[in-house]
């Protein structure tokens, strides 16, 4: 994921950062984790969705087939605020 896929979705120039987070509380038995992507803008999405995401995402259908499932959701920042010590 960090050595291939990701370089591969910023190659794109789509988006600005990513998080990879565990989801907690999964009882599937193994480690599942969710990335998230920012985009820098409505318009870079847009792109990255009609231009990049087709052959990626069947690139990794591909590789992973159902052993890694793939669920995909749009979310608009509102607010993003970081703790200040002060």
């Amino acid at each position: 994921m960090r050595e291939e896929h990701i370089p591969k979705i910023f190659s794109s120039l789509c988006f600005e950062s990513y998080r990879i987070c565990k989801i907690i509380g999964e009882e599937a038995g193994g480690t599942a984790v969710a990335v998230q992507y920012v985009a820098y803008s409505a318009e870079s999405f847009e792109k990255y969705n009609t231009e990049f995401a087709p052959r990626l995402q069947a690139e990794h259908q591909e590789r992973f087939g159902t052993s890694a499932a793939a669920y995909r959701t749009t979310l608009e920042i509102i607010e993003e605020g970081h703790l200040v010590d002060g």
